[in-house]
């Protein structure tokens, strides 16, 4: 038996950055993790499939653990600072600058593969933070101690469970944890594209009847993640095109708006899955990041939403535990569920409004859509206020 202070299940971005944020304390702290990801080299000029948008809170408390820096200097870091949504062939239009709010940009547009791979570097140079390469194998509680049994039959316990095991979190399976769940009825082709023209450091959205186009600038002028969301059958042709087809394809969906479009990276096909986990929080146990909630891309916010429920978990936990309480103890977490569940449910809300709202070609539905975009697009106070809700701020 080995003990520690807590155990942190799954060494993804949201796993690594709750062990980096409690590194600053004499927590003892174990992450287990069983892929081997973390070996991959990150080549200079190859860009990785997967990135994520960073808001103004993620970035800030990126910058808390020390990380920040260390991002910024990989030069793989890029600040937007446009953003324009618009629908195809339709007087729909919605663009922002940041200069227009006196805010230095709109977020940042990283890679996965580079921010786990700082986190992850930054998180073995702490002697308090210890991985354990293996699998979970079963999970269970005492009334002062959460137990976890490896593959290799080894057996650790801790105080407190943290599962960050992504949207299949098997520990919320074995425990049998409540899920609700409903398919947005949109799978997410990703990719890397070149596009012809420069995409000058704005975030781009164009909708459709059937879906939704997203280009997430890169630190590179002409490349950009690429995140389409369409329909189940579309999305499979999209993953099965040759590279020609899908670039012709790209470029007449978006309206030529970036030029001749180029696929430069493997496509990635992925289910889009509402999930909401109405109690992860118990005694001995908290469920973060995609293992507690998972949305839809079209807002860029999955990421930064488990970041928050990160941020508020290791801030509770540090300050229990310097002041000496059974941190792992499911009553002092109360508030941490409740602020919790009510911004995922907003975000679930709201991600759902939208996407009704642009499903579907009908005359009336087109109209309502310019209209209110327009207007919002018209009204500085209501835009800045959407704005500054994406900040985090």
């Amino acid at each position: 038996m080995i003990d520690f202070d807590v155990v942190i299940v799954g060494a993804g971005m949201v796993g690594l950055a709750t062990a980096c944020a409690l590194s600053s304390t004499s927590i003892n702290i174990a992450i287990i993790e069983n892929k081997t990801y973390f070996d991959r080299l990150l080549l200079d000029n190859k860009i990785a499939v997967r990135a994520s948008a960073i808001n103004s809170a993620s970035q800030q408390y990126f910058a808390q653990m020390s990380v920040w820096e260390i991002l910024e200097k990989t030069g793989r870091v890029l600040a937007f600072n446009s953003i324009e949504v618009r629908e195809r062939q339709s007087k729909a239009h919605l663009t922002a600058e940041n200069s227009n709010y006196q805010y230095d940009n709109f977020g940042y547009i990283i890679e996965n593969q580079v921010i786990q791979d700082v986190l992850y570097k930054h998180a073995a140079t702490k002697p308090n933070i210890h991985f354990l390469h293996d699998k979970v194998n079963n999970i269970f509680f005492s009334t002062d101690r959460g137990f976890v049994i490896l593959e290799n039959n080894k057996q650790i316990s801790a105080k407190l469970i943290i599962a960050a095991d992504g949207a299949s979190s098997l520990v919320r399976q074995k425990q049998n944890m409540t899920l609700l769940q409903r398919p947005y009825l949109h799978h997410a082709v990703i990719t890397t594209v070149k596009t012809e023209h420069a995409h000058q450091s704005c975030a781009r959205q164009i909708f459709y009847k059937d879906g939704i186009i997203a280009f997430l600038p890169l630190w590179q002028h002409n490349m950009s993640c690429l995140v389409w969301s369409a329909k189940p059958l579309e999305a499979s042709n999209l993953l099965t095109m040759n590279d020609a087809s899908f670039n012709r394809r790209l470029t007449d969906m978006t309206d030529n708006i970036l030029g001749a479009c180029e696929v430069v990276n493997e496509r990635l096909e992925y289910p889009l899955i509402a999930r909401f986990c109405p109690e992860t929080v118990h005694n001995r146990l908290i469920l973060i990041g995609d293992a507690a909630h998972t949305i839809h891309p079209l807002a860029g916010q999955g990421f930064n939403l488990g970041l928050e429920d990160s941020k508020l978990l290791t801030d509770i936990l540090s300050e229990n535990y310097l002041a000496g309480k059974d941190f792992g103890l499911k009553s002092l977490y109360c508030h941490y569920q409740l602020a919790r569940n009510k911004d995922t449910l907003a975000m679930l809300s709201a991600m759902r409004i939208i996407q009704d709202m642009f499903d579907g070609s009908s005359f009336f539905k087109k109209q309502v859509r310019a209209l209110g975009m327009n207007i919002i697009n018209a009204t500085p106070l209501v835009k800045k206020q959407l704005i500054k809700y994406a900040l985090g701020l």
